[in-house]
């Protein structure tokens, strides 16, 4: 790498980090988007919850289900209960369904279970940032 890209790269993440936004994998600016619609891309932070002990197994989401830790689930303050929503971190991505509320704010969007949240990262992360896409 020459000054100059090495130059330009750092004025991304800069800028980046200065406005909230995200860097794509090709090194693009783009603002947090925190709705996606049908088939559209959007990017937000997510966050996990469900540590053994923190919600009693069985007790009732928003939609009225039942939380199960490990179970393929989120939630997102606006989406309607029960949209399939694709989750994707570093290449690695899973399909949860909306069936809890969150109380969050931009850029958080999705709150996704703990067995959720194992299939695309470490919980030690805590927050990270993904590309998701309603599916249904």
């Amino acid at each position: 790498m020459n000054g100059k890209t090495v130059s330009r790269s750092l004025r991304r993440v800069l800028l980046a980090v200065a406005t909230g936004a995200v860097l794509s994998s090709g090194g693009a600016v783009m603002a947090p988007s925190a709705d996606a619609s049908m088939g559209k891309l959007a990017v937000c932070n997510a966050t996990w919850y469900g540590a053994v002990g923190e919600i009693p197994e069985g007790w009732p989401t928003a939609s009225g289900e039942g939380f199960h830790r490990l179970a393929l689930k989120a939630a997102h303050n606006s989406l309607p209960f029960g949209k399939k929503v694709k989750v994707t971190y570093k290449g690695k991505s899973v399909t949860v369904t909306i069936n809890d509320r969150g109380g969050f704010s931009s850029p958080t969007c999705l709150d996704l279970t703990y067995g959720a949240f194992t299939q695309i990262a470490n919980t030690d992360l805590g927050n990270i940032v993904v590309n998701y896409e309603v599916l249904n």
